[in-house]
Formats: structure tokens, sequence, C-alpha cells
């Protein structure tokens, strides 16, 4: 397969078939934050993008040395996060001294950084023995994921805001839970993954 259709495929599967945010779950608190602000869902989902993309593309790497294939997924795990932490440090270094960003700047890449989106993507790779395109291709389709699900939130919070036929005890966060339960549901049926406890 060429690098291109690598790179779409997994995309692809990140994006649709198994969607980072609904079907696992992973960054639905910012998504449901996120669709009340969406004028700030640009830089975040750059951040989102950037940081889930280059912590995979280490990580796939880092995953050719012997020592990382062998260890166990506890070892993993660190890895993924001390790979995200040091992603993040040297991304706020150049941020804040190299472009003297705003507070609001440093504070939206802090929120991507450690958003369990961009944590999740690097054990997606790892789970599908993805190779270093795959892991571009994951990283873009997490952000695609991450501004899908903002925008179909934000569609059913301006929904259920004008229907008048939702019960007083339900209006506000009760409505957003059970209507992102809804789509939750939905992305696991597309997906074909199970409901396993």
């Amino acid at each position: 397969m060429s690098i291109l259709g690598s790179l779409l495929s997994a995309a692809l599967y990140a994006c649709l078939f198994q969607n980072l945010i609904f079907s696992g779950g992973y960054g639905m608190d910012e998504a449901v934050r996120m669709a009340a602000k969406p004028r700030q869902l640009f830089p975040l989902t750059l951040f989102i993008v950037y940081l889930s993309t280059l912590s995979s593309v280490v990580c796939v790497l880092l995953e050719q040395l012997a020592a990382v294939r062998e260890s166990n997924v506890f070892w993993h795990a660190m890895l993924f996060v001390g790979v995200s932490v040091a992603l993040y440090l040297v991304t706020l270094l150049v941020v804040r001294v190299g472009f003297r960003a705003r507070p609001r700047t440093v504070r939206r890449l802090g929120v991507a950084a450690f958003n369990t989106l961009v944590l999740a993507v690097p054990f997606i790779n790892y789970r599908a023995a993805f190779g270093v395109f795959e892991a571009i291709g994951a990283g873009i389709g997490a952000g695609i994921s991450f501004v899908i699900a903002v925008l179909l939130v934000n569609f059913g919070l301006r929904a259920l805001e004008k229907n008048e036929r939702v019960p007083a005890v339900f209006r506000g966060t009760p409505a957003v839970f059970m209507y992102v339960s809804i789509l939750a549901l939905a992305f696991t049926g597309l997906s074909g993954g199970g409901l396993g406890v």
C-alpha cells in the first residue's frame, strides 16, 4: 500500500470506525465544553492534531527498540505518558519563548496535551501495530474525530435548547448526558464493537 494510502486509511479508521471520542469516551468532557464555545475549537483542534500525531510517531519509532517492544503494558503506558509530557514541555517552551504566546494559547496547549484523546492515540497505535504513516493518519483522524464530536454535541445542544417538550428536570446537563450517550451508542454500533463490561 502506498504511503498516502496508509495515512488515509489509518485516519479513516481513527475517525469513523474506531471513533476516539464517542466509542471510547476519550476527550468527551472537552468536546462538551468546546461545544458551548465553538470559536475556540480551531486552535484546540490544531494542538490536538499536532500533539497526537507527533506523540504517535515518536512512540512508534521508540517501539523499534527491543527493550521497549518487549516491555509490558504498564511500561508502555509510562512511556506514552512520558513522551506526551516531553512533547508538551518542548512545545510550551517554543510557544512561550519563541512566539511569545498569550496565556490563553498556553492554556489551550495544556488542555490539548493532557486530553485523554492525545494520550489514547499511542495506545491505539500500539494495539493495532501501526507503522509511522498509519500513526500519522491516526493522529490526524483523532483531530478530525474531536471536531466531529464537538460539532455533533453543538448541534445537539442547540436542538435541546429549542425543544419545548424536554421536561424541566431534564433540561441542561441531564439532557446533554443523554444525548452524548445516544451518540456513543451509535458510534459503538458503527464501529462494530460490542458493549463489553
